[in-house]
């Protein structure tokens, strides 16, 4: 037996005799535990296959999360997938549609996932209706359909909700308040798993919002921690959409962005409340930048936006009535593959000068 092979957890003999031969098609040799049994092996046994009342009990006897572990039903109840993200599960697999997938899991056991070559971006706007929410949205759908794989995370509890950006309010799947961190590491498979989830190709993206209440539950620092590293270690985009009163969650993002781009509109008075932000930015964070945007009432120009609030441009754009008309009647994922506009070349030179950033960086671990 080598470290690759896999741990089976279940009092369903029927359900442990099809996850033996599973295994062994994939060129495993598994072995067969109940869950009093594993005290010595849960912490290094990769991955472990477990039905949902072996889960429940090794929940009960104290056993960590932080295991890869896989969820598996042959008759899954509609609540299945969540009880796979409570319980720390990097997949659910539900028997027997998911049977060829689960042997070429285990198949590739020995791949070496990409560690640390993701990137983080922060957006929050300069002052209140600047537009950063659906900036941000866009920018995480742009990239998706780069081919990246990309988390967009909705960090603002009294916001408007980045699923009604996207045209996804009805999409069934984890949000914040959903989130049972606890001390164990999140995998970005189990958050694209849990999460709405929209693919374009090779690329995907994922979404974390807040519930309906608006009260933010799950909106923690520990969480925000979890999700923003679990995308980074993974590879990914991940887009985080801050509200400007600068909490511990997002101060945390913050400290972990490669880049934070600041929404400003080209008016006197948002230039005024952005330069209040970007004082308290910079305690926070080295790479700043402005997106500045139009139109502009006074005539001021770009050059004129810098000079005031003393920060690098990145990007400026003009109005775009048909992306507000696009937002509100479908949501950004109704953009066409051909999508252009100035809002989607502003967000284009985002996504470009946070690769930038990353070069200038380096080590992507050292933050």
């Amino acid at each position: 037996m080598t470290a690759r092979d896999p741990l089976i957890v279940t009092g369903d003999d029927e359900l442990g005799e099809e996850l033996s031969r599973i295994a062994a098609a994939a060129g495993c040799e598994p072995r067969r535990a109940a869950p009093e049994e594993l005290e010595q092996g849960w912490r290094t046994a990769r991955p472990v296959l477990l039905d949902p009342c072996a889960a429940a009990e090794c929940a009960a006897a104290g056993l960590p999360r932080g295991t890869e572990t896989v969820l598996v039903s042959r008759d899954p109840e509609p609540d299945f997938w969540r009880a796979a993200f409570r319980c720390g599960a990097r997949h659910a697999v539900a028997l027997p549609a998911d049977e060829q997938w689960l042997v070429e899991l285990l198949a590739g056991l020995d791949e070496q996932p990409v560690s640390g070559a993701g990137s983080v971006l922060a957006v929050l706007g300069g002052c209140g209706g600047a537009g950063a929410s659906v900036f941000a949205a866009l920018t995480a759908v742009l990239a998706a359909k780069q081919g990246r794989r990309c988390i967009l995370l909705d960090c603002d509890p009294l916001g408007g909700g980045l699923d009604f950006a996207l045209g996804e309010e009805r999409a069934v799947g984890v949000r914040w308040s959903d989130l049972s961190i606890g001390t164990g590491r999140v995998t970005a498979d189990a958050l694209r798993e849990a999460l709405p989830t929209r693919r374009f190709g090779a690329g995907a993206l994922s979404l974390l919002c807040p519930g309906r209440s608006g009260q933010g539950a799950g909106i923690t620092k520990r969480s925000v921690e979890a999700v923003v590293e679990a995308g980074a270690r993974a590879g990914e985009t991940v887009v985080c959409d801050l509200p400007r009163t600068l909490d511990e969650p997002s101060a945390e993002v913050l400290r972990r962005a490669d880049l934070t781009a600041v929404v400003i509109p080209a008016e006197v008075r948002a230039c005024a409340a952005a330069g209040k932000l970007l004082t308290s930015l910079r305690e926070r964070t080295e790479s700043v930048r402005a997106v500045v945007r139009g139109p502009a009432p006074g005539g001021l120009e770009v050059s004129d936006v810098r000079r005031s609030v003393d920060v690098e441009i990145v990007a400026a754009m003009r109005a775009d009535p048909r992306m507000a008309g696009l937002v509100d009647r479908f949501g950004l994922y109704a953009l066409g593959s051909g999508m252009r506009g100035p809002s989607v070349r502003a967000a284009r030179k985002v996504l470009g000068a946070l690769g930038e950033t990353r070069r200038e960086t380096g080590d992507p671990d050292s933050r």
